[in-house]
């Protein structure tokens, strides 16, 4: 993991969000051969993401692949101006209800560090969570 670090301030630093993804990746061989996956990490090299967004997106992505069934997963990143999305599209939604539970477990942490898990088809075949979050630690704040 310090490898995939970059920046003089641990506070600050940045990581390359394909290669944590690649390197996630490589620790869930048995889930993702035992549930009959088939993963796509469609990231760019050139996102970054700060190192507080590291755990939610540890959890994300194991919760994903947990709930995913004889299926395709396609990771993609988006940026508009200073907010990243990732997104997890699983193209054979096999239990809605139990990722949407599952995710729910995520989601204060998210909101802690100024991101924002949602989930777009989750009754329907296709299924797409995504997680927001600022491109820096602290920029954009929830107030309730």
């Amino acid at each position: 993991m310090k490898n995939l670090l970059n920046g003089d301030n641990a506070n600050f630093a940045s990581i390359s969000l394909q290669l944590f993804l690649n390197n996630l990746l490589s620790n869930l061989p048995e889930t993702i051969a035992l549930n009959r996956i088939v993963i796509n990490n469609a990231v760019s090299s050139d996102f970054k993401m700060p190192i507080d967004v590291v755990t939610v997106i540890d959890e994300l992505l194991t919760t994903v692949v947990t709930n995913a069934r004889n299926t395709r997963i396609s990771i993609t990143a988006e940026k508009f101006i200073d907010i990243v999305t990732l997104s997890f599209e699983d193209c054979n939604n096999y239990n809605g209800y139990a990722l949407s539970f599952s995710l729910m477990a995520i989601e204060q942490q998210a909101r802690f560090i100024g991101g924002d898990i949602t989930i777009k088809g989750a009754q329907k075949r296709v299924a797409t969570v995504s997680f927001s979050f600022p491109d820096t630690p602290g920029k954009m704040q929830y107030t309730c």
